[in-house]
């Protein structure tokens, strides 16, 4: 016979949809619960799951509850880990940052590393009052790029995804090297089709020379 648990596991996928948590929700329940089960105090994290108090409710921390599979049997709807599995991209950030001996890169460290190169963009200068500013890899984490100080460039947005702004003057971005944003291309282009099409139909006219 099958045990709760493989049906738990096995089931994520069967039984019901994904729940969608964001970082933050699940952060506080973590802390509220200190990594273990609220129904048994089961203290292993890796376990848990978050269940909805209320299924009509959205998934913020209070309505959400850490349970592990055995408190969690037959009971249904959505569920999440509370500890969710790191994606490909984190997992080789980390063994790029083992194997060069570099700090991981946190939000804390990102802010610091900012106000040290001058609070701007390090291509066009832009300071970050005017635009947001982000952390560039020169040599990309799947490539095996690492958190080192020398990988790490900060750019502004634009910069950072190569974008120029729409020649239209529409205040939207485009992607280099295009020079009008799809949005303005759209609505231009859909301009000359309905002329050509009102051209098309046009009846014409009969001028008589008599």
């Amino acid at each position: 016979m099958q045990s709760a648990s493989n049906r738990l596991i096995l089931g994520s996928n069967v039984r019901s949809e994904r729940l969608v948590v964001g970082g933050g929700a699940r952060a506080v329940v973590h802390r509220r619960s200190g990594g273990a089960c609220e129904g048994c105090g089961l203290e292993w994290p890796w376990a848990l799951y978050l269940f909805l108090v209320d299924e009509s409710s959205p998934a913020r921390a209070a309505n959400l509850r850490a349970l592990c599979w055995k408190c969690s049997e037959g009971r249904g709807g959505r569920f999440a880990p509370l500890v969710p599995e790191p994606t490909l991209r984190e997992r080789l950030r980390t063994a790029n940052n083992l194997r060069t001996g570099a700090i991981k890169l946190t939000p804390g460290r990102r802010l610091r590393l900012i106000a040290a190169r001058g609070g701007c963009c390090e291509i066009c200068g832009v300071p970050g009052s005017e635009r947001q500013l982000q952390v560039h890899h020169r040599l990309a984490v799947l490539r095996g790029g690492d958190d080192s100080e020398a990988n790490l460039l900060v750019l502004c947005f634009a910069c950072h995804h190569h974008l120029q702004p729409c020649t239209r003057g529409c205040g939207r971005w485009t992607k280099k090297p295009n020079t009008v944003c799809r949005h303005c291309w759209t609505e231009e282009r859909v301009n000359e089709l309905q002329l050509e099409w009102r051209r098309s139909t046009r009846e014409p006219i009969d001028v008589s020379t008599s």
